[in-house]
């Protein structure tokens, strides 16, 4: 082996610790740390909500933030800290996750799990990864990984190239074993237009962040127009993503200049102190004395014009709450499903030191008609809890044609 292969390759094995190592320093910690507090007390805004006191509720980790040895124990415990204020969108990131943020490929097993007495209980699995691929399924548990029986989630790391044996106890209790190779593959799941019968259209949007196709949804829109006299909009588990792309959809959906809410920034709120010293400081009577509203604007493909429906659950949240409410107070728009996640603040992210990122909110949202969306999920005006069994139609899919076709009849 030349000297120069030598070199080569103890930087590749750096090159691989350094990506995959999950140990955190003391001082790596109080970096972090203090890099956070910053972003909090000098960037992140949520009318009502004082971020100095972000030390304070820190203080009362301290004893486990001490414990934490690795990145992925320390990033949990200080998301406990956030979520103690009670907001949505403030999180935490580590190097590995801040460094895929935005990314549409990706090379790792796919898997995401919780540790249990006999192994790894798996959560999900990414659609099109490695493991998904081989067979692996929720709800699975991880008994050996290569052999070894897994301790820790880390066992489940690696490069691309990287292979894996899994020894798995399916949920009836049967064995099972799989083996698969890590392979880049895409995050991406693009919309899709579906038809219920000849004149319902479903249009399933998987995010409003990386991976959103303007063009593709045109498309689809174009497509539903052409016949649909219905529309399903199913956002279930669509977490939310970029405002641009939210106004996109509504832009499709909804007249051209229909305003359909208002973001309450700092400036908002300042400027509406300043005019009101004695008014109500709340995020409402700020977003109805707002001037700039929130509005759909013009595009090439013409905004559908039949009934809808929209599809929620636990998992739509943030522009998909945006979304639904938009719809539900401008088009009439029936909510079908069950509650949705009640976290709709607009947020930013930022890079902070050792690798690591925080998501902070910088402004909160009000709806067209005054309802303040965060902490307050949106209720359907049908309920269905039935979840989709292999090869029987979607429970929730039905029930909302059923409402947009009993509405027609009513008419």
């Amino acid at each position: 082996m030349t000297l120069r292969r030598l070199v080569l390759l103890i930087m590749a094995a750096a090159l691989s610790a350094i990506t995959f190592a999950q140990d955190i320093t003391p001082e790596q910690k109080q970096n972090v740390l203090k890099s956070l507090e910053d972003a909090l007390t000098t960037s992140a805004f949520v009318p009502g909500v004082d971020f100095k006191k972000w030390n304070d509720y820190l203080e009362k980790k301290k004893e486990d933030l001490d414990k934490d040895k690795d990145v992925t124990a320390f990033t949990n415990t200080v998301n406990k800290v956030l979520r103690d204020f009670g907001i949505s969108h403030c999180r935490l990131q580590g190097p590995r996750a801040t460094a895929r943020r935005g990314r549409t490929a990706v090379a790792d097993t796919g898997i995401a799990g919780t540790i249990e007495d006999k192994g790894i209980r798996v959560r999900r699995v990414s659609e099109k990864s490695p493991a998904q691929v081989a067979g692996l399924e929720e709800k699975d548990l991880i008994v050996k990984v290569n052999g070894e029986k897994p301790t820790k989630l880390e066992v489940l790391d690696g490069e691309k190239g990287a292979k894996f044996h899994l020894e798995i106890e399916k949920a009836d209790g049967s064995a099972k074993q799989i083996d698969f190779e890590i392979q880049e593959y895409s995050t991406v799941r693009k919309e899709t237009l579906t038809w219920q019968g000849d004149d319902t259209a479903v249009l399933r949007i998987y995010t409003f962040a990386a991976g959103y196709d303007r063009e593709n949804l045109e498309n689809l829109i174009a497509e539903a127009s052409k016949k649909a006299k219905y529309l399903i909009l199913d956002l279930r588990s669509n977490g939310g993503g970029a405002v641009n792309n939210l106004n996109h959809l509504l832009s499709l959906l909804l007249p051209e200049e229909t305003p359909y809410g208002v973001f309450v920034s700092r400036r908002v709120a300042e400027n509406y102190t300043k005019a009101n010293p004695s008014g109500a400081q709340t995020p409402e009577a700020m977003a109805e004395w707002a001037p700039g509203k929130a509005k759909t604007r013009k595009l090439k493909t013409e905004p559908f014009k039949g009934k809808m429906a929209v599809l929620l659950n636990r998992g739509s949240a943030s522009a998909s709450e945006i979304c639904a409410a938009a719809l539900k107070e401008k088009a009439d728009a029936k909510m079908v499903g069950t509650k949705s996640a009640g976290a709709v603040l607009s947020s930013v992210f930022r890079k902070l030191t050792e690798g690591f990122s925080i998501q902070y909110p910088v402004s909160d949202y009000i709806t067209i008609k005054g309802t303040r969306l965060e902490g307050h999920p949106i209720t359907p005006d049908v309920e269905v809890t039935a979840v989709k069994k292999d090869n029987e139609p979607d429970p929730v899919i039905a029930k909302a044609v059923e409402i947009l076709h009993g509405q027609a009849n009513r008419h």
